[in-house]
């Protein structure tokens, strides 16, 4: 499938592209992409993909054309994933249908469409993968640049200006730095569709992931066992825990459960906000204020009206 690239609006030498700039170009968009599927995939976007997945990532230069009055067309060919990595064998990898609908340039796209939306606090994107695309503004040498990327009427296209990268940014800033934690809980799902296994904890759900294939080999003798795990914590942009990344892990001892919960990194004000979405079924104020007991010296009245504005939302 075809995909453009269009740049608009050069203070200099508009419709040319100068060799380096082409190399810094390609290799911009090509990390996005390697790490959107790694994202996708494993469920953690800074992780070296094997030869075959690498293949899979391959986007072809077509084309490239370009003029004073219209600026530069770049033309990109790549192959859909369903003819690239849905034969493709993983002990702990099925790539889902959406997966194979998708092509590297339309992951590349739908980052900075979810980085970019009007409210990203719950954006499925984690630091390195927003660190990528902080570093395509490296490609902008105006501030009157515009850059264009589509694939002809399939999906919305994106365009890009150098504020754009300020909301980008700031999404980036908002996720909490990793924690170190152990967390003690019962192997019992593994999500095959990203790799990733799942620990069901007394506080609730948790994602665990090993960018290490020896102890995902390892740690699935104790599916449906229990199991303590330390590791680091990443989080999302709204200061929920996105998923554990394993370092080590052991037979449980008699006082893990005490010492281990469910890692969180959200502000009082999410906290509340979180809690307040939970309760679907009752969006009062009156059911607000009672959850916001525990809370109240954390919030200011107005902080407290913005917060139920956003329930409603």
């Amino acid at each position: 499938m075809n995909y453009d690239i269009k740049i608009v609006g050069e203070d200099e030498d508009n419709g040319l592209l100068e060799f380096d700039r082409l190399n810094l170009l390609t290799k911009s968009t090509k990390d996005i992409a390697t790490k959107a599927l790694m994202f996708r995939l494993r469920g953690f976007s800074d992780i070296t993909p094997d030869k075959n997945l690498k293949k899979a990532l391959a986007m072809r230069l077509q084309s490239i054309s370009g003029s004073n009055q219209e600026g530069t067309s770049l033309t990109i060919d790549c192959a859909h994933f369903s003819e690239t990595i849905k034969g493709l064998q993983y002990e702990l990898f099925k790539p889902t249908e959406e997966i194979l609908q998708l092509t590297p340039m339309a992951l590349v796209i739908h980052s900075f469409q979810t980085a970019l939306k009007q409210d990203n606090k719950d954006a499925d994107l984690d630091k390195p993968l927003l660190k990528a695309l902080m570093s395509f503004k490296k490609n902008f040498i105006s501030d009157n640049e515009i850059f264009y990327l589509a694939n002809r009427g399939t999906i919305a296209e994106v365009q890009l200006t150098k504020d754009d990268f300020q909301k980008i940014g700031q999404l980036e800033e908002s996720i909490p730095d990793p924690q170190k934690v152990i967390i003690n809980g019962q192997l019992d799902e593994m999500k095959v569709s990203k790799g990733k296994l799942g620990l069901q904890t007394e506080q609730g759900f948790v994602n665990v992931f090993a960018n290490d294939k020896a102890i995902i080999d390892n740690i699935v003798s104790f599916m449906g066992k229990e199991v303590t795990i330390s590791g680091t914590a990443h989080f999302k942009p709204n200061g929920q825990l996105s998923f554990v990344e394993i370092q080590d892990y052991s037979k449980p001892g008699a006082r893990d459960k005490f010492f281990s919960k469910k890692p969180s990194a959200m502000t009082a004000q999410q906290q509340l906000l979180f809690q307040a979405k939970q309760q679907k079924k009752s969006n009062s104020l009156s059911a607000l204020k009672s959850i916001s007991g525990l809370l109240k010296d954390e919030i200011s009245d107005e902080q407290f009206t913005e917060m139920l504005k956003d329930i409603h939302r």
